[in-house]
């Protein structure tokens, strides 16, 4: 079911509801409105039946006297019907023909409430020719200064009432009634053809939205904008946005296909070359066998362990990106002091400092600071860190590992900074996305595949911080982060 049949169906459903509605409040409030005319016209009607009338003034109840008496009236004002009370409701002479009276005694609170003008009209009472309430007159009958009954007129009898809804079916009214549905039908198609106008926007947003098709890009086209209405712009806006993010995923997710495709292209090609290496000099081992001296195949051996090596650490790498990608990483915080872990990293890369003749030292402002993260996790980026530093960094020169108490941020401010080539300003951007290699890249005999600084960039990461690189003022690079301190 479409929405503009939803919408005729619901606005139909509630415009007859309200038309019924109006219709019933509308006879009800006539009905109340003419009933309190009437009685207003004629609430002193009894009172002078009563005062006018020897029978009734006096106090006497000549049964048959009385129904000549309200035969007369009833020939002037066919309208009336009259009923002589006692004092307890009991009806004791009527002006109906025998057997019509149903019922033989009324409530009087309706007639007293009347008497004492305590309610305001119409005040209804119990019709003793039916199980209905309608209005009335009445008086009191008194004798020898005392109450002896009620002289009680019903306004608007059973005659009347035939002779009323006889009138409502005539031709007058039949004539209004067809006016009044052709008026009612013409509003309502007035109604659906003015909804149709306003869903028409909405269709054409729908046909519009159904009929995307991506261009030779990938790209989503953005929808037209129909001004015929505030709402339906704004909704158009929303999808057009909505567009516009789906199309830059697609970017997005088009660009890391391609540097995904790069990258396994790039590792191909050193993954080949280690193998290609360990591949030859086993092959000429198998070939030559005894023919080589001892000196050769150890050689030889001694090549194919460094060609499995820098395999096995191209694989690990790939690994431990391809893990840390996969977003199932645990982290395991733990509280240790920092002073720990910088100088166990010194006692790590000691002796290879040693061979290149680099210092290497800890600047730390409070050995007792703690912290509470990964010590493992930790512990890598440092390593990776320090790998990179001493590749880079020059014979005799210096690497420092920095730890220092921040009080305004209340976290531990971490580096590592050496005094080697350092970054060049235009590369910064790139520097820890995969693969990328700088101008200032510095061999030490063994192939790296360039993983490491994106690997620390992810570690650093999911430590819930963010490394940065940048240059000293005097030389050589420096990678920094920060991490909460322990409570």
């Amino acid at each position: 079911m479409t929405l503009y049949q939803k919408l005729t169906i619901s606005l139909l459903l509630v415009f007859v509801l309200i038309v019924g509605t109006f219709v019933c409040v509308s006879r009800t409030f006539e009905a109340i409105s003419r009933d309190k005319a009437e009685q207003e016209l004629h609430k002193e009607l009894a009172a002078h039946l009563v005062h006018d009338n020897p029978l009734l003034s006096d106090g006497a109840h000549d049964k048959k006297a009385l129904e000549n008496l309200f035969h007369s009236m009833m020939i002037l004002g066919q309208n009336f019907e009259f009923y002589v009370l006692d004092i307890k409701g009991n009806v004791l002479t009527y002006s109906a023909k025998p057997g019509e009276v149903k019922r033989e005694k009324i409530d009087l609170a309706p007639v007293k409430s009347m008497l004492a003008e305590s309610m305001s009209y119409p005040i209804y009472a119990d019709d003793p020719r039916s199980d209905k309430q309608k209005i009335f007159s009445a008086a009191p009958i008194i004798k020898e200064g005392k109450t002896r009954g009620y002289l009680f007129v019903i306004i608007g009898g059973q005659k009347y009432d035939s002779i009323f809804n006889g009138v409502k079916n005539n031709e007058r009214i039949q004539v209004v009634g067809t006016v009044t549905i052709a008026s009612v039908l013409f509003l309502l198609i007035c109604l659906l053809v003015t909804i149709r106008f306003f869903v028409r926007p909405l269709k054409k947003l729908t046909h519009q939205v159904c009929d995307l098709q991506p261009d030779h890009e990938n790209q989503l086209p953005l929808v037209d904008i129909d001004k015929s209405g505030v709402e339906v712009t704004e909704l158009t806006n929303s999808f057009n946005q909505l567009i516009s993010q789906v199309n830059q995923q697609i970017k997005q997710l088009s660009m890391v296909d391609t540097e995904r495709r790069e990258l396994l292209a790039h590792l191909s090609h050193d993954l080949r070359t280690p193998l290609a290496s360990l591949q030859g000099f086993l092959e000429t081992i198998q070939l030559k066998g005894t023919e080589l001296s001892e000196h050769d195949q150890k050689a030889f051996i001694d090549r194919c362990l460094k060609s499995a090596r820098s395999l096995k650490g191209f694989v690990d790498q790939i690994f431990e990106l391809a893990h840390l990608e996969s977003g199932q990483v645990n982290v395991a915080n733990e509280r240790f002091p920092i002073a720990e872990l910088l100088y166990d990293m010194v006692d790590k890369f000691s002796i290879t400092c040693q061979r290149k003749d680099i210092s290497i030292e800890v600047q730390l402002d409070d050995e007792s600071l703690l912290v509470s993260t990964d010590i493992g996790k930790l512990e890598r980026v440092f390593t990776n860190l320090l790998e990179n530093a001493i590749r880079h960094t020059l014979q005799g020169g210096c690497i420092n590992i920095a730890a220092k108490y921040d009080p305004v941020t209340k976290q531990i401010q971490l580096a590592v900074l050496d005094n080697g080539t350092g970054i060049n300003q235009d590369e910064l951007p790139y520097l820890f996305d995969p693969r990328y290699r700088g101008k200032n890249a510095k061999e030490d005999g063994n192939r790296h595949i360039g993983l490491g600084l994106t690997i620390t960039k992810k570690l650093v990461a999911l430590l819930g911080s963010e490394i940065k690189a940048g240059n000293n003022p005097k030389g050589g690079a420096n990678f920094r982060f920060a991490l909460p301190v322990a409570n």
